[in-house]
């Protein structure tokens, strides 16, 4: 038809290129405007009640392996009661909306579906309440909670917070301080804040699920995340062994950055750190000179209690006197097996305390390492000489072995290491964290 016109008009060949060339392109912008409405739009934000604390969006077409992500969500919709959330199929959008009522946070979810009919269907003989929001669009919340979600053009939170969402994630996390100060108790959650919250005191992440992994995404939005941007990262080319694995190649300026972020986003909580007895070893045992560090840790089959003989480790620190090596080792021993002193109080009363005496402890040398035993002769802490380092460890199968020059920032962890409430029960569906030139990973 277009051709059959320019053929009547008798318009010239150059006219009819560039006519054709600007129909072409105004069909690949509208192409281009309905697949990023349909794909990477937020639909659902404008339906969060303004006293909204979280709200995680999840855009299902842009998650190619949805097997891990499901596993979260799995989890997430059995909490509000819905046993079997593969049942629904979800191929659009879904809205995870978390509100503070009475001190406590109560969930509810929303789904944008191309199944309207099936989602109704199974949300109706699980008999558990529901609210049409629109012909694809349906709400699983607490009964006395699902009048106060309607669509609101003038939402707060999507006026305040849509805009610092990545534009291109499959996944965009919201959560503010009122949420963390109502689960204090979950520490892998207040870890997570600690680390990454923004000068607004709130926290707002970016993922995009690529294959098995999450990957997240800076893009400005989290001044906390920017120095993990600028870090010159890499992933060992050796096969590191443990459960957890740090390696930095200038660990004082990295602890410097962390400090001064941490101060300009909470001057309480960095006041806080700076009291801490962790603090007080850091500035006790490392110094400028200390710019390498690498450490690794495993779980063993111990089960004692103690976080020194329940974990393998192997610690390489640069430019630390053997001597201070000692002092460390000695008062990690004789802070786990104190002695019994007499000790006069003010009145002249004699009691009997026990209390940790480093002079109780003397390092044993064989076979190139310095032991440390403890009085049961159940743990044994070490030391050895590596150059211009000094390597601690409680395992002679990995004080011994061969790793890499350092020469990288790395961090791993995998979520054995999480606890199994709270954020820990949903992370878990992810093997590892990972920290290394691409950025920070879930996978």
């Amino acid at each position: 038809m277009l051709v059959n016109y320019f053929k009547f008009k008798n318009i010239s060949k150059r006219g009819q290129v560039i006519a054709l060339s600007a129909v072409g392109g105004v069909f690949i912008l509208l192409s281009f405007w309905v697949i990023v409405n349909r794909v990477f739009t937020d639909t659902l934000i404008s339906y969060a009640p303004a006293d909204t604390v979280l709200y995680a969006h999840f855009s299902r077409p842009k998650i190619n392996d949805s097997t891990r992500i499901d596993q979260i969500l799995t989890a997430v919709f059995s909490d509000l009661g819905l046993a079997d959330y593969d049942s629904l199929d979800i191929d659009r959008e879904v809205a995870i909306i978390g509100r503070l009522k009475d001190g406590q946070v109560k969930y509810g979810a929303i789904i944008k579906t191309d199944r309207p009919s099936k989602v109704k269907k199974i949300l109706t003989e699980a008999k558990l309440p529901y609210k049409s929001l629109s012909y694809d669009r349906f709400l699983l919340a607490d009964e006395s909670l699902i009048s106060d979600y309607r669509p609101d053009k003038n939402s707060k939170i999507k006026s305040s917070i849509q805009k610092r969402f990545h534009a291109f994630s499959s996944i965009n996390i919201y959560i503010s301080e009122a949420f963390f100060t109502a689960n204090d108790n979950d520490l892998n959650l207040n870890l997570a804040y600690s680390l990454f919250k923004n000068e607004n005191n709130d926290l707002i992440l970016s993922f995009k699920a690529k294959g098995r992994e999450l990957k997240m995404l800076y893009g400005g939005i989290l001044s906390s995340a920017r120095p993990l941007a600028r870090l010159a990262l890499a992933k060992s080319q050796s096969d590191l062994p443990g459960d957890f694995i740090f390696a930095s190649s200038d660990f004082f300026t990295l602890l410097n950055n962390w400090k001064n972020n941490l101060k300009e986003v909470s001057n309480e909580d960095y006041q806080s750190f700076a009291s801490s007895q962790l603090n007080t070893y850091l500035n006790t045992y490392l110094s400028s000179d200390n710019r390498q560090v690498l450490l690794a840790a495993k779980k063993n089959n111990n089960n004692s209690g103690w976080l020194f003989g329940d974990y393998d480790f192997y610690v390489s620190l640069e430019n630390i006197y053997a001597g201070k090596a000692e002092e460390m080792l000695k008062i990690i021993m004789a802070s786990k097996y104190p002695m019994v002193k007499s000790v006069y109080l003010s009145d002249g009363t004699r009691v009997e305390e026990l209390l940790p005496d480093t002079e109780a402890f003397s390092f044993l040398s064989k076979n190139g390492l310095n032991y440390l035993y403890s009085p049961d002769g159940q743990f044994k802490l070490m030391y050895k000489s590596v150059g211009s380092n000094i390597v601690i460890s409680n395992s002679e199968a990995l004080i011994n072995q061969d790793w890499p020059e350092l020469g990288f920032n790395y961090l791993m962890f995998k979520s054995d290491f999480l606890l199994d409430y709270g954020l820990g029960k949903y992370l878990k569906a992810f093997d590892f964290l990972e920290i290394n030139k691409e950025g920070l990973i879930l996978e």
